[in-house]
């Protein structure tokens, strides 16, 4: 078989970025949000339970911010001593 270019091979289509529903995430259950389209933005476990469904606004993925905490002993510098 001859070896195609990498360049001809096409990747397929990402699916985008869904967020799961606050409900579904403090159970950690699957949270099949409606079609883009529709009025009603209520997850299948919300309808099944007959709550009000509430997203995100934002994603929480990615790293978040560290905290640095200036009291560790690992941000406190030695005694630079001078000699002369």
């Amino acid at each position: 078989p001859i070896p195609r270019p990498s360049s001809l091979i096409e990747d397929s289509p990402k699916k985008p970025l869904t967020l799961a529903c606050f409900f579904c995430r403090k159970r950690k259950i699957a949270c099949q949000s409606p079609p883009a389209g529709s009025l009603d933005r209520t997850c299948n476990q919300c309808s099944k339970r007959k709550l009000k469904c509430v997203y995100p606004a934002t994603s929480r993925r990615g790293i978040r911010p560290r905290v640095y905490d200036l009291s560790d002993e690992v941000f406190r510098r030695p005694p630079v001593s001078v000699s002369l």
